[in-house]
Order: structure tokens, then C-alpha cells, then sequence
């Protein structure tokens, strides 16, 4: 098993390289790297909001985005898979270019959810927004809650609410650890 310090430069390295495409020819607006807790989530989203009601955007915009960036936090915070001293590092990073807002988050995952996540993605980006509709509301009444508290909603509310297909990619770290990052699109003034 790798230590805590080979997972943290792992992080880093994948955060490096999200950075770089987030601020390649993108103005960061927002950006975050290290350990997640409740307090950090709390004070990234009080950040985020302030950001977004001081930029000229339309109201319905900034509740998109907004609302991405409060599911992607807490499937951070709640399904991401501690180091052995017990963090959960992770990322996450909001940019703008003048199409729109780019989000990104990466984090360390168990093979098991490394599993259900590739599906569920490969799933949903294949939905039209119909039948993400219809999924969104069988999973809403029908679905099964995880011992961690969540039915897969985060994602479908995530895909519902931006412009473009969920991008993830997985790298493999040790037999059950995974470095998952995933990133979305939503467009200016729509």
C-alpha cells in the first residue's frame, strides 16, 4: 500500500494538471487543494456563493453552477476515500472562460465505488435530458440509500444541471484506491 505522502503527491500531481487545463486561457475563480472536512466544504460553498452574486451573471446561471459545485463538494466529503492518517484529500477548482464556468473535482475512491461510478457516468452521459428526468425521480423515490447516506443522486443532479456530458478519468493506485477526477460545463448566460 502506498503512504500517505506518496498519495498526497499523487493528489498533487493530478491537481497540478487539472490546474493548468482549468486556467489555460480561463480566469480560476476558485480553487482548492488538500484536506476535506465540513468546515472546508462550508467555507469553499460561502466562497463560491459570494464569487458568483458578485459576478454580472444571470440568476439562473449561478444557481446551476452553484448547485454542482454543492454536490461535487460533498461527494468529496462523503464518499471520498481517506489516506492512512485518516484525510480526505482532495480537489476542486471553478474557472471562467467567455462560454462559461469550468468545474473540476478529484479525489481518492475505493475500487468498489471506482466501479459503481464508471457505470453510473457511462449511464447518465447517454441519458437525453428526458430520461435523465425520468432516472432523476426513480432514483429520488426509488432508490436505495448507501450506508454513506447517498442514492447516486450527486451525479444525475450534476449531469441535469450543466451544459455538457460528466468528463472522469480513474487512475488505478493501488488493488482497491483510485485517483478520480471529474469535471463539468456550464454555459454563461443560459
Amino acid at each position: 500500500m502506498r503512504t500517505s505522502t506518496e498519495l498526497l503527491e499523487t493528489c498533487n500531481r493530478h491537481f497540478a494538471e487539472i490546474f493548468e487545463r482549468a486556467g489555460s486561457g480561463n480566469q480560476i475563480l476558485i480553487s482548492y487543494f488538500g484536506h476535506f472536512s465540513q468546515d472546508t466544504v462550508n467555507r469553499l460553498l460561502e466562497q463560491v456563493e459570494e464569487y458568483l452574486n458578485r459576478l454580472d451573471e444571470i440568476k439562473k446561471t449561478v444557481k446551476r453552477v452553484f448547485s454542482i459545485v454543492v454536490e461535487g463538494l460533498q461527494n468529496i466529503l462523503l464518499h471520498g476515500r481517506s489516506t492512512l492518517d485518516d484525510h480526505r484529500l482532495g480537489f476542486f477548482t471553478l474557472s471562467r472562460s467567455k462560454e462559461g464556468y469550468h468545474i473540476f473535482f478529484g479525489n481518492f475512491v475505493s475500487r468498489e465505488d471506482f466501479l459503481k461510478m464508471e457505470g453510473e457516468l457511462n449511464k447518465i452521459n447517454n441519458m437525453t435530458p428526458a430520461e435523465l428526468k425520468e432516472y432523476h425521480k426513480e432514483v429520488l423515490f426509488k432508490g436505495k440509500i448507501s450506508r454513506k447516506g447517498g442514492a447516486g443522486l450527486g451525479l444525475i443532479i450534476s449531469r441535469m444541471k450543466s451544459d455538457d456530458n460528466l468528463k472522469s478519468s480513474f487512475s488505478k493506485l493501488t488493488g482497491d484506491m483510485y485517483f478520480y477526477t471529474l469535471q463539468t460545463f456550464v454555459e454563461a448566460g443560459k
